[in-house]
């Protein structure tokens, strides 16, 4: 039998409080972690994933941010990457040409419930090869950013949510221009 995914339920604090299975996290809306990660080639392309029709949360939609949810215990940094390597291919560990850098956290509170996700932030740039993870991500494609905004309402709401505050962090902190 699979072992269940468990993910640490935290506070306005980010705290741990609890630890419940991923499946009772998703059906009771549980504020959670999650790593979003905006990734730009050096033309300043963001690559945007199309979300596989089985995937327990937004399916068939856009994601403007690779990422996911943080698994109990796990590290938050390792997590980013660990994301980025299963769902896109790109090893930020192996491949010294590309920049990652970690822009803090963001309360991004749900649409339909007082629940939140504490999202931490990164960027991811440089060009590489992906690889898509067939089971996660349906396809790629590497957008401008006013081609991304044109998607706006077809993007899971916390993935362009995280989009935004990463592009702005980015472009305060002169890492974009």
């Amino acid at each position: 039998m699979a072992k269940k995914e468990m993910v640490d339920i935290v506070n306005r604090d980010d705290e741990v409080v609890d630890t419940v299975p991923r499946a009772v996290m998703r059906a009771n809306h549980l504020p959670h972690r999650s790593t979003y990660v905006v990734v730009m080639d050096n033309s300043g392309r963001i690559l945007v994933e199309l979300r596989t029709l089985t995937k327990d949360y937004a399916p068939g939609v856009f994601d403007a941010c690779v990422g996911g949810v943080v698994q109990s215990g796990e590290d938050i940094d390792h997590s980013a990457k660990r994301e980025l390597f299963e769902e896109v291919g790109i090893d930020v560990d192996s491949n010294h040409s590309l920049k990652f850098t970690k822009l803090g956290k963001l309360c991004i509170p749900y649409a339909i419930s007082d629940g939140f996700v504490m999202a931490q932030l990164y960027l991811c740039q440089g060009d590489c090869i992906t690889s898509r993870q067939p089971s996660e991500v349906s396809g790629i494609m590497m957008l401008s950013y006013q081609e991304l905004l044109a998607l706006k309402d077809q993007c899971a709401r916390d993935s362009f949510i995280a989009f935004e505050e990463i592009y702005k962090r980015a472009q305060e902190l002169k890492l974009i221009v």
